[in-house]
C-alpha cells in the first residue's frame, strides 16, 4: 500500500469540488468524484493499484488514469521518471486517440514525460495544464460545448498536474 496513494486520495477529496466544477464547464461534472473513488481504491488495493483505480473509477477516465497511477507507483519504486511517464502517455494516446494540443490530460503528461525528476515533471505538467485554458478541445465531451472549452482549464490535465505535484513532494508553487 503506497503512502503517496493514500496522500493522493486525501488530497483529491479536498480537490473534488474544484475538479467537478472544472469538468462541469466542459464535460459531465464528475471528474473529481471519479478521481476520489479511483484513488481510494488504489490506495487500499491488495492488487495492482492501477487495476484497482480502473475498476473503481470505471469508464474512459478510469482506464486512462490507471496508466498514470501505474507509472507513479513504478516511479515511487525507483523507475526512471521520464520513461515511466512516456510509457503512460503513449498508452493513453493510443487508448484515447488523443495527442498534444487536443486539450486533454496528455497536455500535462507529455511535457512531464520529457523530464528527469519528479520536481521537473510536476513543473512541466503544471505549465501544460495551464496552457489548456487557451486550447480548443478536439477530444472528449469538451469538443461539443460552445467554444470547444476555450477559457476553461482541462480537469484531466489538472489531475495529472496535482498527482505529479504530490508525488514530487509539493515542490511546485
Amino acid at each position: 500500500m503506497s503512502v503517496l496513494l493514500r496522500a493522493a486520495a486525501t488530497r483529491f477529496e479536498a480537490l473534488e469540488p474544484t475538479l467537478n466544477r472544472l469538468d462541469a464547464a466542459t464535460g459531465d461534472g464528475d471528474h473529481g468524484a471519479t478521481m476520489v473513488k479511483g484513488l481510494r481504491a488504489a490506495a487500499e488495493a491488495d492488487q495492482e493499484p492501477g487495476t484497482a483505480f480502473r475498476k473503481a473509477a470505471g469508464g474512459a477516465s478510469g482506464m486512462l488514469f490507471a496508466q498514470v497511477i501505474d507509472a507513479l507507483v513504478q516511479i515511487e519504486g525507483g523507475a526512471p521518471v521520464g520513461p515511466s511517464l512516456q510509457k503512460a502517455a503513449q498508452r493513453i494516446s493510443m487508448l484515447g486517440q488523443a495527442k498534444a494540443g487536443d486539450k486533454t490530460m496528455l497536455d500535462a503528461l507529455l511535457p512531464a514525460s520529457t523530464c528527469g525528476t519528479l520536481a521537473e515533471a510536476a513543473a512541466a505538467a503544471h505549465a501544460g495544464c495551464e496552457a489548456t485554458e487557451a486550447m480548443e478541445a478536439k477530444r472528449g465531451r469538451a469538443k461539443y460545448v460552445e467554444g470547444a472549452g476555450v477559457g476553461h482549464v482541462d480537469a484531466g490535465a489538472t489531475s495529472v498536474a496535482e498527482l505529479l505535484k504530490l508525488f514530487a513532494g509539493g515542490a511546485v508553487a
